[in-house]
């Protein structure tokens, strides 16, 4: 009887054993479609959320073009409205003759506009371009050259044009090193100074100008603004107020002129670049 008892025990420890091994296989089974299930559709999400993300870009870009085009119209209509200023006035014979629209209304938007979009860091584009084209010159004739023109200034000259030709080469021969006397012999070979009474000590001192300007690593940058300064960035870099710079800046370096500006020219203050 007992061992009734034990086979049934053991047969019914065995179903046991085998029905949890089944639940187990199924619950793993089961978690792992509800797994790709839930992975699936959170792909499903992310590419709708992406898809909305890129209409929604597409929506802004569309709105920003049509407000631009909206600015764009309000300016022409604001340009085509006639100035407050405009009024006809009565002259003989109860006749009328309209006043010319000389203020443009459009201009301030324009204006206003330009500044918005113009929109610089000066300090960044003047180290960007002595960085990109660094000095080619040639930095001793450039000190020879502005060593000679601080002797000859207004005195010196106006002492050397009151004697001879003759002289005036003896007191540079004297006054000039070796060096200076080379840059010399070079500006007389150059004009060809085959007589004494052929030299011109003005027409010397524009040659030497000339040198000073083509050899200067110095870069000038012209500003609008008085109070602007950036000389602290090299000693090579000397800001100018230059009253027709109503934006921006411009820029002379080694012969070339980098222009980022809204200039106005006059003819009486513009400047020779």
């Amino acid at each position: 009887m007992l061992a009734v008892f034990a086979a049934i025990f053991l047969v019914m420890g065995v179903m046991i054993y085998f029905i949890t091994l089944s639940l187990r296989i199924v619950t793993e089974n089961a978690s792992k479609k509800v797994n790709a299930y839930f992975l699936s559709k959170l792909q499903e999400y992310d590419d709708d959320f992406e898809e909305k993300l890129d209409e929604l870009a597409q929506l802004q870009e569309e709105k920003e073009k049509l407000q631009q085009e909206i600015r764009i119209l309000k300016m022409d209509h604001s340009a085509m409205q006639p100035s407050r200023f405009y009024k006809p006035r009565p002259v003989i014979r109860d006749s009328f003759i309209p006043i010319a629209r000389y203020i443009d209304n459009g201009f301030f938007e324009d204006y206003k506009l330009a500044k918005t979009l113009l929109v610089m860091d000066k300090e960044d584009i003047i180290r960007t371009i002595m960085e990109k084209f660094p000095y080619e010159g040639d930095m001793n004739r450039y000190e020879m050259a502005k060593r000679i023109l601080e002797k000859l200034n207004f005195d010196a000259v106006y002492d050397l044009c009151s004697i001879s030709e003759k002289d005036q080469l003896k007191l540079l021969d004297e006054e000039l090193s070796d060096e200076e006397e080379g840059l010399f012999e070079e500006y007389a070979k150059e004009v060809n100074l085959d007589n004494a009474r052929d030299f011109k000590i003005l027409d010397f001192i524009s040659w030497l100008k000339e040198i000073v300007n083509e050899e200067s690593p110095i870069l000038v940058a012209y500003v609008g603004d008085e109070a602007e300064d950036y000389s602290y960035i090299s000693p090579f870099v000397s800001c100018q107020f230059d009253r027709n710079v109503c934006e921006g800046i411009r820029i002379v370096y080694q012969k070339r002129l980098y222009d980022y500006s809204i200039y106005e020219s006059r003819r009486k203050n513009e400047y020779v670049y």
